[in-house]
């Protein structure tokens, strides 16, 4: 588990992380950046835990390679592609075990290469730092609006307060609050008291303008935390809490072709014309539409024109009250 690993170790320094997934097929390793300067809290971010995000994994290793010692006032760990055995075969799970890594974690440093993997960022680098930022995108089979959700303990160093502020921060519209599930990598934060942020946006088609989104947005709340010094002007937040459940998802009651007739971050009335969905074969044209279960924003739309049975069209989260 990379032995000549040192979290304290000043200035910047890459590692790889081949040894820890072991010896794949047609697969190359992938870094780990290291950059510790000043006093400040520490942060890691992590990318690719899905290999098919690859918003997140073009973004952190842009980090990587711009940010220096002295851009830092503490210490910065970069993943950009956790999960480089999925993403260099251009695939969402890992084909060499199959496993979806968002629930995998804390992990086995005995286990699969996806587990191994796992363990050694739980075992590893969570104890190094005060926060996790583990950075995702919408993949190949959906488009999410910038938005950011979070997880934090009484024991965290970072408090819910600091975190809601540091959301906030990003300068999104949207801040989601969000039951977690224990086996992703911000629940297993949250299981060893490490307050995390998990970040949303984009989807399967590579916009240049979604990849500054999500970069800008890193480099804020990075400034705000104080972890690194600013390199942008702080963005007030105008946004919105909101919550998001199965309520708001609607779904394709059979085999269709997609048309959305709202577009993300749209806000909607309940009953509110969203979709349409056209046949795929027979001699009638007509589409069956497809409304909105409740009033909000669309957060989430497919990225597939066909959709089977059951499969998730768009979703809409509902802002809180008071927030």
């Amino acid at each position: 588990m990379l032995t000549d690993f040192d979290p304290a170790r000043p200035g910047k320094t890459i590692h790889d992380l081949g040894p820890i997934a072991g010896p794949l097929e047609g697969v190359a390793g992938d870094i780990l950046c290291c950059i510790n300067h000043g006093e400040g809290p520490s942060v890691l971010l992590l990318g690719g835990i899905h290999g098919d995000e690859y918003e997140a994994q073009i973004v952190l290793r842009r980090l990587a390679e711009r940010l220096t010692p002295a851009d830092v006032t503490g210490r910065i760990i970069i993943v950009p592609s956790l999960n480089f055995p999925a993403a260099q075969k251009g695939k969402r799970l890992s084909p060499f075990d199959g496993q979806n890594m968002n629930r995998c974690f804390p992990g086995k440093e005995d286990g699969t290469p996806t587990e191994r993997l796992c363990a050694f960022v739980t075992k590893r680098l969570f104890p190094a730092v005060d926060l996790l930022i583990d950075v995702h995108a919408g993949g190949g089979d959906v488009s999410v609006v910038p938005m950011v959700f979070g997880f934090a303990t009484e024991r965290s160093v970072v408090d819910d307060a600091r975190l809601n502020r540091l959301m906030e921060a990003w300068g999104y519209r949207f801040v989601q609050h969000v039951d977690g599930i224990d086996e992703t990598a911000c629940g297993a934060a949250k299981l060893a008291d490490l307050a995390s942020i998990e970040v949303e946006g984009g989807g399967g088609r590579m916009k240049s303008e979604e990849l500054t989104i999500m970069e800008d947005g890193l480099l804020r709340a990075l400034a705000d935390f104080g972890a690194i010094k600013p390199q942008l002007a702080p963005v007030p937040f105008a946004g919105v809490h909101f919550s998001a459940g199965s309520e708001g998802q609607y779904l394709a009651p059979g085999p269709a072709l997609v048309e959305h007739c709202v577009a993300l971050g749209d806000k909607v009335e309940k009953g509110q014309l969203v979709a349409r969905l056209h046949p795929t074969a027979g001699q009638t044209a007509t589409a069956v539409a497809v409304t909105a279960p409740m009033p909000g924003y669309v957060l989430r739309q497919t990225e597939h024109a066909f959709v089977a049975r059951g499969q998730l069209v768009g979703n809409i989260g509902t802002p809180l009250a008071g927030r």
